[in-house]
């Protein structure tokens, strides 16, 4: 695309809890030197709940279908959230990037660029969640995709995606969700294909879903991998947080 900055896209092969977040904090850490968007999609394995940044560890054992899966504590805020039947995305931008400037704008590019895949590709009407009927509640629900915030993405009265955010050293990091079908380690939340019939083809539309990405943002992503020094950064904070059990219950 004539104009556009370069960016880097990362698709990663499933791996733990630890390793996903640490990977995604050792991007965000050095963007510095990156200085460049970087688009990641991964998966999990095993399938693994991810505990808001604030959330009480205790409040996971009253979730009991999520009770033997291993826990993680993310660096971004929001509920529990269970990763097993979905696609995971992070995206981090340089301040300098005229859509890190302010949170909503970034949560829509990625957001309504997820709708447009739907109806074009898949023909499903999805819809975002307007502010006034985000849920402002003080007792919040304990798993994200029961919690309803502006711009998360609902079908048919179900949420399907959410993304949240963490700002650095010059740079944001945005990562979030979409549920693709159900988990049986949280059987109360639905996903596209229980909610459509329809079976989403995830390498197809990770492709088709980064390109609109790219398009909104002005980046014309080249598929690469980590850099020596974010192995290295991520390596630091997977042994001395993610994979630190004292460090996840913290809270």
């Amino acid at each position: 695309m004539p104009n556009s900055l370069a960016g880097r896209l990362i698709l990663d092969t499933a791996q733990d809890g630890p390793w996903n977040m640490a990977v995604d904090e050792a991007i965000l850490d050095t963007s510095d030197v990156e200085s460049r968007p970087t688009l990641r999609f991964y998966a999990w394995s095993p399938a693994t709940l991810s505990l808001g940044y604030f959330q009480s560890w205790s409040e996971r054992s009253a979730h009991a279908a999520s009770r033997e899966c291993p826990a993680v504590r993310r660096q971004s805020g929001g509920g529990a959230i269970l990763h097993d039947r979905e696609v995971t995305y992070s995206l981090t931008l340089p301040f300098s990037h005229r859509m890190a400037r302010h949170s909503r704008d970034l949560y829509l590019v990625v957001h309504q660029g997820l709708l447009a895949v739907f109806f074009e590709e898949f023909g499903i009407h999805a819809s975002l969640v307007p502010d006034r009927l985000a849920d402002s509640s003080p007792q919040q629900p304990f798993l994200c995709f029961q919690r309803r915030s502006p711009g998360d993405v609902i079908l048919e009265g179900h949420k399907v995606a959410g993304s949240a955010q963490r700002r650095r050293k010059g740079a944001v990091l945005q990562h979030g969700s979409l549920l693709l079908g159900k988990s049986e380690f949280a059987p109360e939340l639905p996903g596209v294909q229980e909610i459509t019939g329809v079976a989403i083809p995830e390498s197809e539309f990770i492709r088709r879903w980064s390109a609109l990405i790219g398009e909104r943002l002005g980046v014309d992503w080249s598929c690469e991998g980590l850099a020596a020094r974010e192995q290295k950064v991520a390596h630091r904070f997977w042994e001395s947080r993610y994979a630190n059990q004292s460090w996840n219950t913290r809270r």
